[in-house]
């Protein structure tokens, strides 16, 4: 998701340069400060649609919501790697996953300073 202040920047800057292609949605904002990116669905399909050209899918996020699509793709004798910020992640998406990458463990090597 892209922000207003661009505070996520480094993070995808850091995954561009290690050969990672991302997919940036703007951030939708509510009166009231609600903020929800909605990309659940464009991960998925997207996930999907690549499985039968991969042999290991790695899903940047620590939700919960994804637990199905790991699940479906590991069926598909996919290789499910998770990564994301351990702290907020699912206990149940980390249980699930072939292998759980926790972004807290080494920040310097996922967001670059400018």
């Amino acid at each position: 998701m892209r922000t207003k202040t661009g505070e996520e920047a480094p993070f995808f800057d850091a995954l561009s340069k290690i050969g990672i292609e991302t997919r940036v949605r703007d951030l939708q904002e509510w009166y009231g400060g609600a903020k929800k990116a909605d990309w659940d669905v464009g991960i998925v399909i997207d996930a999907i649609r690549t499985a039968p050209g991969v042999d290991v899918i790695v899903l940047c996020s620590g939700d919960g919501d994804f637990i199905p699509l790991v699940e479906y793709l590991k069926n598909q004798g996919k290789r499910m790697e998770v990564m994301a910020f351990g702290k907020t992640t699912s206990s149940k998406i980390k249980e699930v996953a072939d292998e759980f990458i926790d972004l807290d463990d080494n920040l310097p090597k996922f967001l670059l300073k400018k």
